[in-house]
């Protein structure tokens, strides 16, 4: 992959940070009312999260063949951010949605402690970025996305039943 496809794929992840952000603002200030829309929209939500976790383990397993050091940085910290706002965003959704996180694990360890530990990774290697192997961290993102994955499937079952 060159440098210019790279910095587009960062240039996404930076698109969805915003979306994340603003869907937290509003789910903030939404309260606690629950309505079948607001439920829909949460699994909506929830799906567009599996995608900016595909996103990230792209970059991640991309980044070894960018030499840039500032590209590498770059990707580091968007990651780092988006998994961290993620982590603040999968707690709210939750209370709206189907789908029951809290008690989802992923390596014998609670998904959102998961995602909470990646990001603290990412951001922690950011200085030795040039010398980082992200095939695992790539690894376990793509592992958080596929139970994520998996139990919005479920959860749209439970809708579907109830509709």
């Amino acid at each position: 992959m060159n440098t210019d496809t790279f910095y587009i794929l960062l240039a996404k992840l930076e698109e969805e940070i915003s979306y994340q952000r603003k869907v937290i603002n509003t789910f903030l200030s939404a309260g606690q009312s629950v309505n079948p829309e607001i439920t829909v929209r949460s699994v909506e939500i929830l799906k567009r999260l599996v995608q900016i976790f595909k996103l990230i383990s792209l970059i991640l397993e991309e980044m070894e063949t960018v030499s840039e050091r500032y590209a590498k940085e770059q990707a580091l910290l968007l990651a780092s951010e988006s998994m961290s706002l993620t982590s603040l965003l999968l707690p709210t959704v939750e209370a709206f949605s189907p789908i029951f996180l809290e008690s989802v694990s992923l390596y014998e360890e609670p998904l959102l402690d998961r995602i909470e530990a990646v990001a603290e990774f990412m951001e922690n290697s950011i200085p030795d970025c040039e010398n980082l192997a992200t095939d695992e961290i790539a690894q376990t993102v793509e592992d958080i996305m596929k139970t994520l994955e998996f139990h919005i499937r479920i959860g749209e079952k439970v809708l579907s039943r109830i509709a």
